[in-house]
């Protein structure tokens, strides 16, 4: 069998076993192949509007957090004014999304979105949402959960007035609990959410009335007063309405776990399993700076089960279901969702370099820059990085000089990378630039190899050519940016990793293409029309 035969073979190999998996787990799963369906599963908006008030704006938002079984996937934000940055998968704990100002955004209102799709009832929760729950369930440190705080005013006289009254005789900590929890329950009254700094125990006490969090705080004051350690939870009651604000319940410790407690919902001891927490502590969920009205609500919605529960579901059903890429942890999912991409933006390389004939500073460092782009998803991050490859053309150009050996060159290149970039950050801090948004995102190491190529290009076939292939770089670069960026391509690569097969199989073939490419054709288009007159 010759190569080019086996290359066939191969290739049609993998693109019929790509399409016969697609096929039969669409045909398994059906629509949970794009969401997983059933009875605990919800769709959540936030969105948060406001004024940019001038300056570099910031935007923090909360996330839910992946823990137990409270499982998240498919998380998306979106907005025309911010870059949304994900969270840092070190610190599970505090999920939240950094967004910054895009640049050359004027003054005026602004929209962000951020949309996940959740489950509060996953039966399989992976090892680090074990992890997870098991450190948030964790005893108190000693002096921990007892603290005064500017809202939670457990040691105001009125407070500990009201707390030794109510548990008055009473010394077991689960009766005082229940005491002050009855209290708050049935004697406070209910408000609707209000956002700004919010209501605290103290006036939530004088007032007879607060939202739920004020009776949260007023009944954490009340148990730490006691000597009891509590907190606040800030989450979704997604099963009470369509539109709704965030809410906050409490937990005390008592008998050797956190104990819930909803006074405005009126739970003690256990929550519904449609509890949604997204952090725990008195922090906002949202915060800004150089903003202006700021304000934010939530649509809760359930998606429409199509399939069958996870008990009456065939064991191959609940197979797929447990490998799908949807029950990683968020942060995971991130991750497939990137290493999904790269052969694709290789499959591009290929074409442009043996298709097309476009020439580049080596075969992935164009893939690399081009995701780099696509996180980016703006102009001027092509600009600072051509301006950083320019000036280390220039700097090359001046260290040769010293005949330096290869390895050391490289390495003292490096270093003046790294020193430009310095300067750029504290440049465009000190000129207010959003600079330093772009310049992180570019690996040392490629732009390190980018420059020496650029150079020995040039000593080798000129500085015509060296730009040209400059040129052809950032053109591919280009095309992977924008062609990643499209969701359809993102969301289908995600929800059938099969089609991996078919990329490698279009990789194969264009491995054993030795025809002409297309800038040749271009090239020697009067060679090719004079042996057409030529001939008879």
């Amino acid at each position: 069998m010759s190569r080019t035969t086996l290359c066939l073979a191969t290739a049609a190999g993998l693109a019929t076993a790509s399409c016969a998996l697609m096929i039969a787990r669409y045909h398994v799963l059906g629509e949970e192949v794009k969401v997983p369906l059933g009875p605990g599963t919800w769709k959540v908006t936030l969105v948060v509007h406001g004024r940019i008030a001038g300056g570099e704006a910031r935007l923090i938002t909360g996330m839910p957090l992946d823990f137990g079984h409270q499982h998240i996937w498919k998380e998306a934000c979106r907005s025309n004014e911010f870059l949304p940055k994900p969270p840092d998968a070190k610190h599970p704990e505090r999920h939240q999304v950094l967004w910054t100002e895009r640049p050359a955004v004027a003054e005026g209102p602004f929209r962000a979105v951020y949309q996940f799709y959740c489950a509060v009832n996953f039966h399989a929760p992976t090892l680090s949402m074990s992890r997870l729950a098991k450190a948030l369930a964790a005893a108190p440190q000693p002096g921990e959960g007892l603290q005064a705080e500017p809202r939670v005013e457990s040691s105001h006289p009125d407070v500990t007035a009201l707390a030794r009254d109510l548990t008055s005789g009473l010394d077991n900590a689960q009766d005082q609990v229940k005491a002050l929890y009855q209290h708050v329950s049935q004697e406070i009254s209910n408000e609707p959410h209000t956002h700004g700094t919010g209501t605290g125990a103290v006036d939530c006490l004088h007032n007879g009335t607060g939202d739920a969090a004020a009776k949260s705080r007023l009944l954490v004051a009340l148990c730490r007063n006691r000597g009891i350690p509590a907190r606040l939870v800030t989450g979704l009651a997604l099963r009470h309405g369509h539109e709704q604000n965030i809410h906050v319940w409490a937990e005390a410790w008592v008998e050797e776990r956190w104990q819930p407690m909803c006074p405005t919902y009126h739970y003690l001891g256990r929550l519904p399993p449609s509890y949604l927490v997204f952090q725990y502590g008195d922090a906002p969920l949202v915060r800004a700076r150089s903003v202006k009205d700021l304000n934010y609500a939530f649509l809760v919605e359930r998606p429409e089960a199509g399939g069958a529960d996870a008990e009456s579901a065939s064991s191959f059903k609940r197979l797929l279901t447990r490998l799908s890429f949807y029950a990683l942890p968020p942060a995971e999912q991130r991750l497939v969702e990137f290493l999904l991409l790269l052969p694709i933006a290789a499959l591009i390389v290929c074409i442009f370099r043996n298709i097309i004939g476009l020439d580049s500073f080596g075969t992935f460092a164009p893939a690399l820059v081009g995701l780099a782009f696509r996180d980016l998803g703006s102009l001027p991050g092509i600009v600072v990085f051509l301006s950083i490859v320019l000036i280390g053309w220039i700097m090359r150009r001046v260290l040769d000089r010293y005949h330096l050996l290869q390895v050391p060159r490289k390495a003292f290149m490096l270093s003046l990378v790294v020193l430009v970039l310095i300067g750029g950050i504290l440049a465009a801090n000190y000129h207010d630039l959003p600079a330093t948004k772009y310049i992180s995102l570019f690996p040392m190491v490629i732009l390190t190899g980018m420059i020496e190529r650029f150079w020995t290009l040039e000593v080798e076939d000129g500085t015509s050519s060296s730009f040209k292939t400059l040129l052809g770089t950032l053109t591919i670069a280009a095309t992977i940016s924008l062609f990643l960026s499209l969701h359809a391509v993102v969301r289908h690569m995600f929800r059938f990793p099969e089609t991996l097969g078919l990329i490698m199989a279009a990789q194969l073939l264009i491995g054993r293409y030795t025809g002409y490419r297309l800038s040749e054709l271009f090239r020697f288009k009067d060679l090719i029309e004079e042996s057409v007159v030529r001939s008879p």
